[in-house]
């Protein structure tokens, strides 16, 4: 499965192609979808400033017409502390207020309060994609009461920016979340990214590109879209199976 990371906290103008508004999130996942991608991933705008929120106003409308545009497309958001909440108390409240909750969101378990805002996602119905940055928040996720529960482990590897010390990571991160039987999603950061999604399919896991990990190619040089990475995602993963002679 490839997940794409439609634009994260990166600021308008950060790329030409970097979807914000409503209308561009809709648009650019739909041709997401035609490239190949099986999920997206997004951090909605404010339309008035555009900056993050969890707040249902902005939320809901954004997983509205995304679902409605593209119905076969996973939709995930993110749940960062970092995100603002426009007037709820937590987390765990701006959550509850979705009415168009997404299918999955990610879930940091660095960040305090994961294993409270977890439970009342599951019992919204919304999955988990359990975001692991290192060993110690592996170990977060294995002691979680729901861990067994979880959509997927998200290995991100988004501080380490050397191929070969970032490749070596995700590893590492996921020998140590593989007891718990569930699926593994790879991605990094800027160019190291590429390594990891490389070795990720290379080991049979799902990845994850796009924008918000990578504004640029393998080369060093600007990846022009989001649907362009997961063409080329796919062009490899396809090679990878093809049968030699």
């Amino acid at each position: 499965m490839i997940q794409v990371a439609q634009n994260g906290d990166r600021p308008r103008g950060a790329h030409p192609a970097l979807p914000v508004t409503l209308a561009e999130l809709v648009a650019d996942a739909t041709a997401c979808l035609a490239a190949g991608a099986a999920s997206v991933h997004l951090h909605p705008r404010r339309p008035a400033d555009g900056l993050e929120s969890l707040s249902a106003q902005v939320c809901d409308p954004v997983v509205a017409a995304i679902r409605s545009a593209a119905p076969r497309l996973e939709i995930s958001l993110s749940t960062s502390q970092l995100i603002a909440l426009d007037g709820a108390g937590d987390r765990v409240e701006a959550v509850c207020a979705w009415r168009e909750p997404p299918d999955v969101v990610s879930l940091n378990l660095a960040e305090e309060g994961s294993i409270e805002l977890g439970s009342a996602l599951l019992e919204r119905g919304i999955g988990i994609e359990a975001g692991i940055f290192d060993l110690g928040d592996a170990d977060a996720l294995l002691a979680a009461p729901w861990s067994d529960r979880v959509t997927r482990v998200l290995v991100e590897t988004i501080f380490e920016h050397d191929d070969a010390s970032a490749v070596g990571l995700a590893g590492a991160i996921d020998a140590r979340v593989a007891a718990l039987d569930r699926p593994r999603l790879w991605h990094g950061d800027d160019r190291a990214t590429w390594a990891v999604v490389d070795a990720g399919l290379a080991a049979g896991h799902d990845v994850r590109v796009g924008l918000e990990d990578s504004l640029v190619e393998r080369d060093g040089t600007p990846a022009p879209s989001n649907p362009d990475q997961v063409t080329r995602a796919l062009a490899r993963l396809h090679r990878r199976r093809r049968p030699t002679s």
